[in-house]
């Protein structure tokens, strides 16, 4: 007799994911049987077919024919992850920033009459001066308890460039 963990149980009680819950499933959906027709013209979304390659010298024992063995390309990934360039040492006149809910972005607030800052992702944060940095990490980011997760992500990253 076998055991299940609790976490077993739970996961097979979980809402089965159906794709007609979700609009943007049904337009991934449609999306893949359309390239499907178009011959993979969008390298994207083609699918990696495998190739089988011949094993030299190997016959398999039980039924004497040549092993083969399956071989996939390799997926074509980014090295390097393209940022926004941003401008350097602008942050000393900065009174707050916060997360705005309506548009999902940081919002750097200067003092004065300079206009706002929008940081729609946290990895350009990367890319700002040590000042800059520091000047975030000194200053918490203002949030409402539902976009907590994605307010403190900003928080993070600028922490983490800190140390």
């Amino acid at each position: 007799m076998t055991r299940t963990s609790g976490r077993t149980t739970a996961l097979s009680k979980l809402e089965i994911i159906n794709r007609s819950n979700y609009f943007g499933a049904t337009l991934f959906a449609r999306k893949i049987k359309f390239e499907r027709k178009k011959g993979w013209k969008d390298a994207s979304f083609k699918p990696q077919f495998r190739i089988y390659m011949l094993i030299k010298f190997t016959l398999d024992p039980a039924t004497n024919t040549a092993r083969y063995k399956l071989i996939y390309q390799s997926a074509k990934v980014m090295n390097k992850i393209p940022l926004m360039p941003m401008e350097q040492n602008f942050l000393e006149e900065m009174a707050l920033w916060c997360y705005d809910s309506d548009t999902h972005e940081a919002v750097i607030v200067f003092k004065g009459d300079r206009g706002n800052f929008w940081m729609l992702d946290p990895m350009w944060i990367v890319n700002m001066s040590a000042n800059d940095i520091s000047k975030l990490f000194r200053h918490d980011i203002f949030y409402e308890d539902k976009d907590a997760h994605q307010a403190l992500q900003f928080q993070r990253v600028a922490c983490y460039c800190f140390y």
